[in-house]
């Protein structure tokens, strides 16, 4: 006699990582990484042991999925910057990946924590690589569009430009997680913190444009 055995889609298993996800976040948002244990993410997610390590084997392997997880609506938003019509200026661009992080609970001191565990980590490093790796290719795109389009270079010179600009652009980024997840005062942080990124880059980004035909010798 044949059983028939309810069929696990994907969407269900989607919803039931993401449930694991959260559990994991909620701990470390309390504990932070280093002292959260399986057995409190198991607790918190409420499901048993058994069900969550059909999703996850270990605690790395969890963490780097949630912070995966958290990080993919930045670089969904980082992707769609280069179709934006019009090109928003990079200070602006800036301020769209980061616009509702001190709403976020958790989420700005879950990257810095990845960054510091993945200093000493090869596993985490790998993950963190990628994910920074994902990001500058966006923003190449975008910065080399930008600078076309906005300071009229050539292609192949915004290109350059943008590789150029790109590691200073993914340090202010950076920068932001680490000022807004250390201060007591979350939203007062964000908008100085955006007020000089502005100032900053205008003046940067003042001195980029088409090359001058230079004057006939007299």
């Amino acid at each position: 006699m044949e059983v028939d055995v309810p069929k696990v889609t994907e969407e269900h298993r989607e919803q039931m990582r993401r449930r694991i996800q959260e559990a994991a976040l909620a701990c470390i948002g309390r504990k932070g990484f280093s002292a959260v244990s399986m057995a409190d993410i198991i607790a918190e997610s409420g499901l048993s042991a058994g069900a969550v390590y059909v999703y996850y084997r270990s605690k790395d392997e969890l963490f780097l999925d949630a912070s995966r997880g958290v990080m993919r609506d930045r670089l969904g938003t980082l992707g769609a910057l280069h179709s934006r019509r019009p090109l928003p200026h990079p200070a602006r661009a800036l301020a769209l990946v980061v616009e509702d992080i001190p709403e976020r609970g958790t989420f700005p001191g879950l990257p810095v924590q990845v960054w510091g565990e993945a200093v000493r980590r090869p596993e985490l490093q790998t993950s963190a690589r990628g994910i920074l790796a994902e990001a500058a290719s966006h923003l190449r795109r975008y910065l080399a569009a930008w600078l076309a389009e906005e300071r009229g270079l050539p292609e192949d010179d915004a290109a350059r430009a943008a590789e150029r600009l790109c590691p200073a652009f993914i340090g202010l980024v950076q920068g932001y997680m680490v000022q807004v997840s250390l201060s007591p005062d979350a939203e007062e942080t964000h908008g100085r913190y955006l007020a000089a990124v502005e100032g900053l880059l205008e003046g940067i980004l003042a001195e980029i444009g088409p090359r001058q035909p230079e004057s006939a010798p007299r």
